[in-house]
């Protein structure tokens, strides 16, 4: 199990807000620009385990593995539940819990995240994606970061553990 010390709550950037999304009804969306890199927000909250999510001990919220064995998990209301899958997104990974804009955001633009990057639990499925981008893959799946078209545009922008994953896969 990961050592490390995570913040007790998600840090958001104050300029996100809950928005109207076109993917989802509501999302986070920008009050101003984000440049390239910029930190829009970080995940906080409880650890648990699998086996503590596996013996039903997790309350219901919003969480994210953040190892293999390791989820970190906030309110079920938090902003950062808002975060919209979108295939072709505007954010990405700089670590298990830092996210970066992937490109120049401008004010009012949905922060989204492609899925692939931090979700990789067998049997998860959204059956129809609704991002609307002319890279939609249609369905997304726990395992989608194994497509090698995903590993190679988001090369170290995935979640540490799917990375390790991936190259472990590949060198096998």
């Amino acid at each position: 199990m990961s050592t490390r010390q995570y913040l007790a709550e998600t840090w958001l950037d104050p300029r996100l807000v809950l928005g109207r999304s076109e993917i989802h009804g509501r999302g986070v969306c920008t009050r101003a620009a984000f440049a390239v890199g910029e930190v829009v927000l970080i995940w906080g909250g409880t650890t648990w385990t699998r086996a503590q999510l596996d013996a039903g001990e997790v309350p219901p919220c919003s969480f994210s593995f953040v190892d293999d064995d390791v989820l970190l998990a906030g309110p079920e209301d938090g902003l950062d539940y808002f975060v919209n899958h979108s295939c072709d997104p505007s954010a990405w990974m700089a670590d298990e819990v830092t996210v970066v804009a992937r490109r120049a955001i401008a004010p009012g633009e949905e922060i989204s995240g492609d899925y692939a990057l931090w979700e990789a639990e067998d049997g998860y499925v959204i059956a129809n994606c609704s991002c609307g981008t002319a890279a939609c893959r249609g369905t997304i799946r726990g395992d989608d970061w194994r497509l090698p078209e995903l590993q190679e545009r988001y090369a170290h922008h995935f979640l540490p553990y799917i990375e390790r994953r991936f190259r472990v896969s590949t060198s096998a």
